[in-house]
């Protein structure tokens, strides 16, 4: 009896790579660059999501509890962002990205890796991840506009809003002041 994954017994009916006609009237030239695009926007939400877990399992220190409880909705927002990108892609005709290997490859976040850093330095990648986000996503919305795909500009604008709330808040924990007493 074969498996359910044995590739040979299944029949394929698109190709990540392909892009079928969308239902919206969006050119097809258009949206292949757009699913590309995304589909590395999608990889570097997801490598942002696996840092921010790592980091909410590992911090410690006086405000362990708090900090690890916000890097915990961070991860959980950047998962919902690449859901919602991910169903832009299946409208676009397109397939996301989905296979775990291929998310630091496509990904324009670098993973800061398994080891444990000091809290200011896992705190100080995170706000750089999300800058390269907020710049990716800013790129997308000026493309979107120009091929008037007012759908995803809309979405992107939500998406970008996110990234930005979370950065204002990591830029806000990177301050030098600290409640803690000073010696």
């Amino acid at each position: 009896m074969k498996s359910k994954n044995n590739n040979d017994a299944q029949q394929t009916i698109q190709k990540f790579e392909d892009v079928d006609r969308n239902p919206i009237a969006l050119s097809e030239d258009y949206t292949k660059q757009i699913i590309e695009q995304l589909n590395t926007d999608i990889a570097s939400h997801f490598v942002t999501f696996y840092q921010l877990k790592k980091q909410h399992w590992i911090v410690e220190g006086p405000d362990w509890k708090h900090i690890s409880a916000a890097l915990d909705t961070y991860a959980k927002t950047n998962l919902e962002l690449a859901e919602e990108l991910a169903e832009r892609i299946t409208l676009l005709g397109g397939i996301p990205v989905s296979n775990p290997s291929r998310f630091e490859a496509l990904s324009y976040v670098q993973f800061e890796g398994e080891d444990k850093y000091d809290l200011r330095t896992m705190l100080e990648n995170d706000l750089e991840a999300e800058q390269k986000l907020i710049t990716s996503i800013r790129e997308r919305i000026d493309f979107a506009k120009e091929n008037r795909d007012h759908g995803i500009d809309d979405l992107l604008k939500d998406v970008l809003e996110g990234h930005e709330k979370t950065a204002h808040e990591l830029h806000h924990y990177l301050q030098e002041q600290s409640l803690e007493k000073s010696v």
